[in-house]
């Protein structure tokens, strides 16, 4: 269909918008809205998240009738059916099997999403490289996010320890008794530790994908960016684990946030400025 193909690209272009801002919401529902709150909002964010996957999907579909059967020619057409598929799969029976599996599906659709976007051969009425910025501004939106999150984290963690030596003190005074009590305080610390986390996670993958796409001689082992941003991920990562299996709350888990924050920012600020543009 001449008119499909034509606007495949905003079709899909727009799919992908789509699916990135469901992700947040589902994530958001799932790692910052209180557990034991039942309320409006929370509820909301959950409802907002799926109502647009249904309404990405709608697109996407338009966009992949606009490829044509090119698509089942080549990868990354075949990735991006593959996303549409789990998106209805969980849009049908998602309810079943838990509103939390969402903030599983939604984000490997958008992978797929992106990199069906890589392949020019099926954007034919696109000039070949345009449609990389989309790509590229994606991976550095989830790293930012990831970051700043992470970044709350490790200041967050930074005024538990301050609070709690002050209480040990019994030296608590002024404006710290206006902080939130130590409990409070560190669920908080997890959850935005577990939201940065799956943001770093997806703009990990988005990178190594896309460098790989685009270089078929790229090794991410040879790459200290991406070196320096594991590194970031497995040490916070480390903090997950040991609060889940091990238990550990308080001062010494909020210690390694605080590491995990210190090569962050090494592989933020440092690494562009020691490691030559390959």
């Amino acid at each position: 269909m001449p008119f499909l193909s034509r606007v495949e690209a905003p079709f899909l272009l727009a799919a992908t918008t789509i699916y990135l801002v469901a992700t947040l919401l589902l994530w958001a529902h799932l790692f910052l809205m209180p557990r034991d709150v039942e309320n409006a909002r929370q509820r909301t964010l959950g409802d907002w998240g799926r109502a647009l996957l249904w309404l990405g999907a709608t697109l996407h579909l338009g966009a992949i009738a606009g490829q044509g059967p090119s698509l089942f020619l080549i990868k990354a057409g075949v990735a991006g059916l593959f996303g549409w598929f789990l998106i209805v799969s969980f849009l049908v029976i998602g309810r079943k099997i838990g509103a939390a599996s969402g903030a599983v599906v939604a984000p490997l659709a958008l992978v797929a999403a992106l990199y069906s976007l890589t392949a020019p051969q099926l954007h034919s009425y696109v000039p070949a490289g345009r449609l990389d910025a989309f790509w590229v501004a994606a991976h550095v939106f989830f790293f930012l996010s990831g970051y700043v999150a992470l970044a709350f984290a490790f200041a967050a963690s930074l005024l538990y320890l301050v609070q709690e030596g002050l209480l040990k003190r019994k030296k608590l005074s002024g404006l710290w008794q206006k902080l939130p009590s130590l409990g409070v305080a560190d669920e908080w610390i997890y959850r935005a530790t577990a939201f940065g986390l799956s943001l770093l996670t997806l703009a990990l993958i988005l990178s190594v994908a896309f460098s790989s796409s685009q270089n078929p001689d790229y090794a991410a082992l040879r790459d200290p960016k991406v070196l320096f941003s594991t590194a970031t991920w497995a040490i916070f990562a480390l903090y997950l684990l040991t609060r889940w299996r091990l238990g550990w709350h308080g001062r010494r888990s909020n210690l390694v946030v605080i590491y995990g924050f210190v090569v962050m920012a090494i592989s933020f600020f440092g690494v562009p400025h020691l490691v030559p543009p390959s």
